[in-house]
């Protein structure tokens, strides 16, 4: 019963009938009300469930004044008569108390509900096995409502996913008319509800628009194709919102539709939304399932056994595969639910296994035998390795800034900030020689190589554009980096040197792949120049370095089954190990001794 002043079995009612409801589970506590599943027992004696939500204790005046708008509130629905709008009666009456006690306190309003067997909309969102397709329908539905109403020419002004109820076949309803309002009656109430309103701030005294609850639409939208992300910057929501679902694996044109809701200009947004919600339901039955693997990664042992470390994006965690995890042990205790991107390595001279992992929230978490632990929040993008000296150390994003968290066995996690490259999202890392890194970021939509503590600008790769995935890897002619575009395209760059010819970088890059799609992309910088590895609905393609008296790239194709992630890593041998999801299940291929690929066992 925590968070609640009152206990089941406590009764309440008007001032006539003071024991006509009872409270029999509390369900949460938001903002100036609580919400209580109760029973109503009627005169006849028949028993009916309802959903009270109650006002917490205020000045007399004010809660008959509430009383007072909500009577409007509950006239006016049930006058509009629109199917699946949750219709409340309100009612002024003592505090709950016990059966046959006398009420104390003063007056509270009561706000009550027919009982709607049915969770909030996120609740569903994180639960539901439907995929994207259960999520495009449970949108129809509410698009359905929410037109309906303006078509009426009034407005909700409160949609949010807690006043969404979906039940076990995905019907929908709308609840909570608090702040239901006309189109043509000036506001006497601003309503502000964090994550779910438009840049534009309602004024008391101004009109309500439909394109408040336009934007709302579009929030929970974000909501139910990404159930467990934090909450959205009103401000940048469309910049946000669009990140994030090309980092979960959306298409660029599934990503730009989820975002038409969001524009700032509210004339932008669409209107009405059943269109809207029938080009989305199309895209998302087209959609392939985001893969349950988000975050990889493979790192060859001291014995040069592949090790590979995986997080799930639909909340499995973290866990160890292949021959190299004998003897060890994957990060004890709770981390994150799920994983976006992770950053793997065996730390010190006992090679103690360290884990990186960002969650879909923003969240940077450090795993290792001892447990996990949170080490920053609001962080975009995830790379790193052992360095040099034995430590782990990963590169991040955080509030337009990069920043840098090292680790290593016996010692504390060391945090420190990088002035000189703005950064929005870190793609890759590399350590060029002992203590000097290349680190490979976004910012606004470009893409930027910079070497932190040298003093020299960052240096710009490519043309403008979002990306998908970045990779860097050091050869025998100078870095190189590969970038991976939301189109599938993938380009090699050189990256220059501050203060030698060609500093400014390859603006332009070679594009490789054969024009065929990728949907990640890793590189290894290996003996005659680097190897790029990309997963696609092709399956896994391997681009490996000129080879005997050819002089161009060849092309090895482990698998033609599709595939979603994948990663790279060489051994002190000079082996490489390469690991791949394939279909939703891992695949490990290693070089042998004469470098001749060969598949892995996992078991």
């Amino acid at each position: 019963m925590s968070g609640s002043r009152w206990v089941a079995g406590l009764r309440f009612g008007p001032e006539f009938d003071p024991e006509q409801y009872e409270l029999l589970e509390f369900h949460h506590r938001g903002g100036e009300a609580e919400v209580w599943r109760a029973v109503r027992t009627g005169h006849s004696g028949l028993k009916e469930l309802v959903a009270a939500k109650i006002m917490l204790e205020r000045d007399p005046s004010e809660v008959r004044r509430w009383l007072g708008r909500w009577d409007d509130v509950s006239h006016n629905a049930h006058r509009l008569g629109i199917t699946d709008l949750v219709v409340p009666s309100f009612l002024l009456g003592p505090a709950p108390h016990r059966p046959g006690a006398a009420p104390t306190g003063g007056l509270l309003g009561y706000q009550i509900s027919p009982w709607v067997e049915g969770v909030p909309l996120h609740t569903w969102a994180r639960t539901q096995r439907g995929g994207p397709t259960a999520a495009a329908e449970v949108l129809a539905r509410l698009c359905r409502i929410v037109d309906e109403l303006h078509r009426k020419r009034w407005v909700h002004r409160d949609i949010s996913p807690a006043n969404v109820l979906v039940d076990g076949q995905g019907q929908v309803k709308l609840i909570d008319l608090t702040f239901l309002a006309p189109l043509d009656h000036a506001l006497t109430v601003a309503v502000f509800t964090p994550g779910h309103v438009p840049p534009e701030a309602e004024q008391v005294g101004g009109f309500p628009t439909t394109a408040k609850d336009l934007f709302a639409v579009g929030t929970l939208a974000r909501t139910l194709l990404l159930p467990d992300h934090g909450r959205l910057d009103h401000r940048l929501a469309v910049e946000q919102a669009r990140a994030e679902l090309l980092a979960a694996g959306y298409a660029e044109d599934l990503a730009r539709w989820a975002c038409e809701p969001l524009a700032r200009e509210p004339q932008r947004r669409p209107a009405p939304l059943g269109p809207w919600a029938a080009r989305g339901r199309e895209l998302l039955r087209a959609h392939r399932p985001v893969a349950r693997t988000a975050g990889l990664a493979v790192l060859p042992d001291r014995s040069g056994r592949p090790l590979v470390v995986t997080g799930g994006a639909q909340g499995t965690g973290t866990a160890l595969a292949g021959p190299g995890r004998t003897g060890l042990r994957a990060p004890a205790g709770q981390g994150p639910g799920s994983v976006r991107e992770l950053v793997a390595g065996l730390a010190g001279r006992p090679g103690e296994l360290v884990v990186c992992a960002e969650d879909p929230a923003g969240t940077l978490w450090v795993g290792t035998a001892a447990g996990w632990w949170e080490a920053a929040r609001g962080v975009a993008g995830l790379a790193g390795a052992v360095d040099s000296a034995g430590e782990l150390t990963a590169w991040t994003a955080a509030g337009g800034a990069l920043r840098s968290y090292r680790w290593a066995p016996g010692l504390t996690l060391t945090g420190q900030e990088h002035p000189g490259c703005p950064a929005d999202r870190v793609l890759a890392a590399a350590e060029e020689r002992p203590g000097a890194w290349l680190v490979l970021v976004e910012h606004r939509e470009r893409v930027y190589g910079w070497r932190p503590g040298e003093g020299g600008p960052p240096t710009p790769l490519g043309p403008p554009g979002t990306l998908r995935a970045g990779a860097l890897a050091r050869t025998s002619a100078g870095p190189q980096a590969a970038t991976l575009r939301t189109d599938g395209s993938v380009q090699l760059h050189r990256v220059g040197t501050p203060g030698t010819p060609g500093a400014d970088g390859d603006l332009r890059g070679v594009e490789i792949g054969d024009g065929e799609p990728a949907l990640d992309l890793a590189m290894e910088g290996h003996r005659g120049g680097p190897t790029v590895a990309l997963a696609g609905e092709g399956g896994v393609r391997l681009r490996l370095p000129a080879g005997g008296a050819s002089r161009r790239a060849r092309w090895w194709r482990p698998t033609l089954r599709p595939a979603t992630r994948v990663a790279l890593a060489m051994g002190d041998d000079w082996r490489l190990c390469l690991a791949a999801v394939v279909e939703g299940e891992l695949q490990v291929w290693q070089e042998d001794a004469a470098y001749r690929w060969q598949a892995v066992g996992l078991e």
